[in-house]
């Protein structure tokens, strides 16, 4: 099992680290690489206030010409594009990535007390998916034949829940994870809002959900929530509706993200605040999960599996 972390580098953390083994060794210095994706054999990261990418270790394209860091940052090969999201100043931008030669297609701004928080493309509804956590509103785009973003949808959730991340399912179905009521929003192929649900049972203050993953099958959805520091696991329904199974601790505090293993038989959450990365094993019929340990990582914000 062999994965990167991307950090905050507010304290201890010098980058990105790779943990391998069990072993945890420094793979990419860095200031605030906070989230990082890999494809294709490039390393695409935010990172000095903007995006960087690497291949092979070595700086290949950078752009900081943004008055504020990104929050995220999405690469699609079936389009050969980058997009970002800059929760700090309400925007999204887009990239044509050719290597070298990479450069930024549009930028689009929002109104004031947008925070864009994640950019999403999804090859099957041909949609770019951001969730705006200030604005309550997913916006969805297409994308024209010059590369420029048409607006599509704008979906509306109710005020105050905080749109944060969001996963589109194989059939279309559409999961919204809010940070500040900790919900899912499900929404169907034709992007109707269909039904919600609590990642917890409770309504203590200070719970913030964070990250939603889901399984290569279709079966099984996890989230974390920051606050009661733990992994929620649902079922999925043949129709798509959601089923709460059990809620696990995190083992540790503040689990800004998480992601499944290659082969899905583990889950890794990284726990910001007490500066470690918590591995589970994962029974792949069930989905159940069980703690096996924890590694020393400093303020961890993103874990990405890789080959």
């Amino acid at each position: 099992m062999k994965f990167l972390v991307g950090t905050y580098t507010k304290k201890d953390s010098e980058g990105i680290y790779l943990v391998e083994d069990d072993k945890v060794t420094l793979y990419q210095r860095l200031f605030n690489p906070t989230y990082i994706t890999v494809q294709e054999g490039y390393l695409f990261t935010l990172a000095r206030g903007g995006i960087e990418i690497y291949q092979d270790s070595n700086l290949i394209y950078e752009d900081h010409s943004e008055a504020h860091s990104p929050t995220h940052i999405f690469f699609e090969p079936t389009l050969q594009m980058i997009f970002t999201a800059n929760y700090h100043v309400g925007q999204i931008s887009t990239y044509k990535f050719e290597g070298t030669l990479t450069k930024k297609v549009q930028t689009i701004i929002y109104p004031t007390g947008s925070h864009p928080h994640q950019c999403v493309y999804d090859a099957n509804l041909q949609l770019l998916l951001i969730p705006d956590l200030g604005l309550d509103t997913i916006f969805t785009y297409k994308i024209d034949e010059n590369l420029k973003l048409q607006s599509y949808k704008d979906l509306t959730l109710h005020k105050g829940v905080g749109p944060r991340h969001l996963i589109v399912s194989d059939k279309g179905n559409v999961y919204c994870l809010t940070e500040h009521s900790h919900e899912i929003y499900f929404y169907n192929k034709d992007l109707e809002f269909v039904k919600k649900y609590q990642t917890v049972d409770r309504q203590t203050a200070g719970i913030a959900s964070a990250a939603i993953r889901m399984t290569r099958d279709q079966k099984h959805l996890y989230i974390s929530n920051r606050g009661y520091d733990s992994i929620t696991h649902f079922l999925i329904n043949e129709d798509g509706t959601l089923k709460q199974k059990r809620i696990y601790p995190s083992q540790g505090k503040h689990p800004r993200d998480f992601n499944i293993s290659l082969d899905e038989s583990h889950i890794v959450v990284g726990n910001m605040h007490s500066n470690n990365v918590a591995i589970f094993s994962r029974d792949e019929t069930t989905g159940d999960l069980k703690f096996i340990k924890t590694l020393p990582v400093p303020e961890p914000s993103c874990i990405i599996f890789i080959s």
